[in-house]
């Protein structure tokens, strides 16, 4: 269903010079047939009010799937029907998922050993816009709820550390789509602005700090596995949004796509060449998924037929 359009599919990049790490994704389940537009985008959206993490219980229309970019193959993850890919451990050995429950209707996180294939359950709590896990002092990050004055709740960032368990991070209020250094010292994670047009605002805290800091306008920003860039999508004025890369600290910004369509849910690779990103082109209403050189911004397109998207590599 998937693969590379042929020998001169990567004209631009050699084959041997792609990295050998999987991307994971969402894909049409195959045994449902191909989905339409609307249909992909309603199964991708885990977006919901901030007080009203459920989902309810979905028929199975999506499945999680591996691309190995130098052989252009795709494998299914077993058992994985609409579920969700949020990031892979730094060794690339558990991907870390988000999973419906179809009793509560609550989305709640796992991880999948690539090599033996088990599934376990890491988290009690609901999650929603995103998480990531990292071996340090902070082991996990989601976006989860909060507990207000008078009954109400809002979504803020979580944190999992071996000395304080879970624990919200102080000043997320309304934030999302986190993400976690590959030291586990770090997170990252955007707040939309209440009652705002513009984009999203990125954001940093680091264990200890007590503070959280904004380093740059973008949103679903993820770290690289060694922790020395991150990626994030901003939305241009124009009305499209492109991919953007920078370090840690906001410094050494760069634009990497420059198109007049949507990209979005950009992930980078292990060694930080090369980021992969969805994106819906000119009359083919199908989003599929595109893999660009950070050094010139040479893009590829790497899935052809029916409907890809949310990576994580």
């Amino acid at each position: 269903m998937f693969g590379l359009a042929g020998a001169g599919c990567f004209s631009h990049i050699r084959e041997s010079d792609l990295p050998a790490e999987p991307i994971a994704f969402v894909q049409d389940a195959p045994n449902e047939g191909i989905l339409s537009a609307a249909q992909f985008r309603e199964a991708l959206s885990i977006d919901r009010p901030d007080d009203d993490i459920s989902y309810g219980k979905k028929v199975s229309r999506t499945t999680l799937a591996l691309l190995d970019l130098r052989s252009g193959e795709v494998k299914k993850i077993p058992d994985s029907d609409n579920d969700f890919a949020m990031g892979w451990a730094p060794d690339g050995t558990h991907l870390l998922v988000g999973r419906i429950d179809s009793v509560e209707g609550a989305l709640f996180l796992w991880t999948w050993n690539r090599a033996s294939g088990a599934w376990s359950q890491i988290s009690k709590e609901r999650s929603g816009l995103g998480a990531g896990m990292a071996d340090g002092p902070i082991r996990l990050v989601w976006h989860g709820l909060q507990a207000l004055p008078g009954g109400k709740k809002t979504g803020a960032i979580w944190i999992n550390t071996d000395e304080r368990g879970d624990q919200i991070v102080a000043g997320t209020q309304g934030c999302m789509t986190p993400d976690l250094s590959s030291d586990g010292r770090t997170i990252v994670f955007a707040r939309r602005e209440p009652h705002s047009k513009l984009d999203s605002v990125i954001l940093t805290a680091t264990l200890g700090s007590g503070e959280v800091h904004p380093i740059t306008r973008g949103s679903h920003p993820r770290f690289s596995r060694d922790g020395k860039w991150i990626v994030f999508q901003r939305e241009m004025s124009s009305g499209n949004s492109d991919i953007w890369i920078m370090r840690p600290d906001g410094g050494s910004k760069r634009q990497i796509t420059k198109t007049d369509y949507v990209e979005e849910f950009p992930a980078i690779s292990a060694d930080g060449r090369f980021v992969v990103y969805a994106s819906a082109r000119g009359d083919v209403t199908e989003s599929h998924l595109f893999v660009a050189r950070v050094s010139d911004g040479v893009e590829q397109e790497v899935t052809h037929n029916g409907q890809a998207s949310r990576p994580v590599w």
